[in-house]
């Protein structure tokens, strides 16, 4: 019985643990806009919350039906190599505006290619 109320206290600081992390990077600002047929102009400022710089960030962009289905996805890199901790960064982005399209979220990756965790990641309105 001791053994089962360890194991329980241990999983449970453990999810305790995860939850208490905090994001990776926050979105500051993001906004789309249609700027000719066929073509979404994607702007926005990203900001690095996370314990570590981050090199080579790149966003991908999920666009996204009014009842929120995923249409298809764009990648961007971010104009910065490398963004501090607690640095603000730009992005500016030209995709194809998939047709029916109506919001998108946002999601990170670093330069290895892994999945970082967004703050404020949408969905956002297309204008």
């Amino acid at each position: 019985m001791r053994y089962l109320a360890a194991a329980s206290l241990f999983l449970f600081a453990g999810a305790l643990a995860l939850a208490q992390k905090g994001h990776d990077v926050e979105i500051v600002e993001a906004k789309a806009r249609r700027v000719e047929e066929g073509r979404l102009s994607v702007d926005g400022r990203v900001r690095v919350t996370g314990r570590k710089s981050v090199s080579g960030l790149a966003l991908t962009f999920d666009f996204l039906t009014s009842d929120g289905a995923l249409l298809s996805s764009e990648k961007a890199a971010v104009e910065d190599d490398e963004i501090k901790r607690g640095d603000d960064s730009a992005f500016h982005a030209e995709t194809q505006n998939p047709p029916g399209s109506v919001r998108f979220k946002i999601r990170a990756f670093d330069s290895s290619g892994r999945q970082l965790r967004v703050g404020n990641d949408g969905p956002f309105v297309i204008d």
